[in-house]
């Protein structure tokens, strides 16, 4: 019986000792999933290597982490009425690793060239586990998915050892343990240098030994070494960032970490209102053009993308916006808020086919507006419909007669649109049927007078200086076109609207102006003055040769003040100005005239 009572005692005991140093069962989780590959036929190989790199990780870490086996994954994913080798997206992912209860999941792509296969793997932490990281492992010569399946398993062993010493890191630093917590994060760094959660947890124990920002930046900085998309270490570097006042380089830092988290919308458009702020409307623009090129019904990133086109005058995105919003709600059309800025957009842009569209939605909405009547003048101008224009602009005058910009747009399309056919004029030798031809052409011009002549007594600098420009292409079109006669009344106005008002106004555009408007003068004057000199001639009148004598004089001076716009060509015309000048002593001599 005693001896019994022994063997049973034995028995008990050595129960008790086996129970004793059975392993625990690990309870951190981790999920292996294929590769995302670029070419479809891929597929299978990516498979492959997440097979070998997910047995090989569960032999090699058993006593550590808790490798979901792939019976258990194709179960999850029949579930939801997947394929058991189907490669998922990375909220495919996601949704997948937090139904399965895991810490900790990996992504990636795999790239096959030649003989060589690269495989990039990111491992997402979603559960405590330490284990985040990023890495590329290559196999060659020929790689194999059992060769690059195991160098997986081997990186994710490694990050594994090191990850349980980040863990106790973060455990220790919770009880305030901070030179134990230092210690197992040096441990974690010595098995995997760049491990993201050790130099986290480094950073928090700064954070709560209340050292200085930088050191605990150098840590985030650092954790990020291991995972540039690693989104905990770059957020807390932009937090340090904006204690330290640098705007810039903490938007730059959300943007890393955006990088790590696409989907992320409301990370999103809080960078760009961050970039708003800072008046970087272009970053902001293609943060918001990268989300909506996937998601092109989200009217909350549409809305805001338009109002940072509009403040950064980013004039091409926002006539897009506005396209975009009168295709969804043609409302819209009838709204003047979104009418005016459309349109705008489209003058900047020169977008003559926006333009119309949106001129003639205005009209159609505000008849009685006269600056949508001269938006639609402008887009035809564009388009070259210069009739078409005119009668736009014309409505526009009439409905604000007293509005010099309209009638400046009138005498302007009058003008530009008037070109003398130079291929369709009559031969120089039938000159009644020219000089009809001339008349003709100069008749369309003069047309555009009276609309000049409001802006030359307009109170605004300015739109006298566009009138002199409008009357110096009127005139000089004239006198090109041969009708000389017809051309000296609109320069003989621009020389006297030009006429220096000091000494001292003789640089800037009324100066430029004032030179061109010479030369053309003086040309068209001297090839126009035998007809008057003629009939002062007959007429034997000293007030008729006085004024002749006052246009010869005139011509001359204008002469020489235009001679540098043709100086040889100037010095012809002058030439004939002296046969004239050398007259006059006898004409006033025959008149007996007193008075010049």
């Amino acid at each position: 019986m005693r001896i019994l009572r022994l063997v049973a005692a034995l028995v008990c005991i050595a129960t008790a000792a086996r129970a004793q140093i059975a392993p625990q069962q690990p309870t951190v989780k981790v999920l292996l999933l294929p590769l995302t590959v670029k070419t479809p036929a891929d597929s299978g190989l990516s498979v492959a290597v997440m097979d070998v790199a997910r047995e090989k990780l569960g032999q090699s870490a058993r006593y550590k982490v808790q490798v979901i086996p792939k019976p258990k994954l194709c179960e999850a994913l029949a579930a939801s009425d997947y394929a058991c080798n189907v490669l998922l997206d990375e909220t495919q992912a996601n949704q997948l690793a937090r139904f399965l209860n895991v810490n900790a999941y990996t992504t990636g792509t795999l790239e096959r060239s030649g003989n060589t296969i690269a495989a990039t793997i990111r491992v997402r932490d979603i559960g405590s586990s330490g284990l985040a990281a990023l890495f590329a492992v290559s196999s060659g010569n020929p790689g194999t998915a059992a060769a690059v399946g195991e160098q997986i398993a081997q990186r994710l062993n490694t990050i594994v050892r090191a990850g349980e010493q980040a863990r106790e890191c973060n455990e220790q630093r919770s009880k305030s343990q901070f030179a134990r917590a230092l210690d197992a994060a040096r441990k974690a760094l010595a098995i995997e240098p760049n491990l993201p959660a050790a130099h986290i947890c480094i950073a928090t124990v700064y954070e709560a030994q209340h050292m200085g920002v930088d050191s605990q930046l150098a840590a985030y900085q650092r954790a990020s070494k291991g995972d540039s998309l690693n989104a905990t270490a770059w957020e807390n570097i932009a937090h340090l960032y904006q204690q330290k006042g640098d705007t810039l380089k903490a938007i730059d830092a959300l943007v890393h970490e955006l990088a790590g988290e696409p989907q992320n919308v409301q990370l999103r458009l809080g960078i760009v209102e961050l970039l708003r702020q800072q008046k970087q409307y272009t970053r902001g623009k293609a943060l918001l053009d990268e989300w909506l090129a996937k998601n092109p019904g989200d009217q909350r990133a549409s809305d805001f993308r338009l109002r940072v086109c509009i403040e950064g005058e980013l004039w091409r995105c926002v006539l897009d916006g506005f396209v975009e919003a009168v295709k969804n709600d043609s409302a819209k059309l009838g709204d003047s808020s979104v009418i005016k800025p459309a349109l705008g957009a489209a003058q900047q842009v020169a977008d003559t086919q926006q333009l119309l569209f949106f001129s003639h939605a205005a009209v159609r909405h505000f008849p009685k507006s006269a600056v949508f009547w001269k938006a639609l003048g402008s887009a035809f101008d564009m388009k070259g419909q210069k009739d078409s224009s005119l009668w736009a602009y014309k409505q526009a005058l009439a409905l604000d007669p007293a509005d010099v910009s309209s009638a400046l747009l009138i005498a302007k399309t009058i003008v530009d649109g008037a070109v003398y056919d130079t291929a369709h004029a009559p031969p120089k030798s039938d000159t009644v049927a020219l000089r009809a031809y001339r008349n003709a052409f100069a008749d369309r011009l003069d047309s555009a007078r009276v609309y000049l002549n409001r802006a030359l007594g307009s109170a605004d600098s300015t739109q006298r200086l566009n009138a002199m420009v409008i009357l110096l292409g009127a005139g000089s079109k004239v006198a090109q076109a041969g009708a000389y006669d017809r051309a000296y009344p609109w320069l003989d106005q621009l020389l006297q609207a030009t006429t220096p008002r000091s000494p001292a106004d003789t640089v800037g555009p009324r100066q430029q102006i004032r030179l061109q408007a010479s030369f053309w003068y003086g040309v068209s004057s001297v090839a126009s003055l035998a007809g008057p000199y003629s009939a002062m001639v007959k007429s034997k009148s000293c007030d008729e040769a006085k004024a002749i004598y006052d246009r010869i004089a005139r011509t001359k001076d204008a002469l020489i003040a235009g001679a540098r716009v043709s100086p040889a060509f100037v010095n012809t015309m002058l030439q004939n100005v002296a046969k004239f000048e050398g007259v006059m002593p006898q004409v006033k001599k025959q008149f007996k005239c007193k008075n010049f």
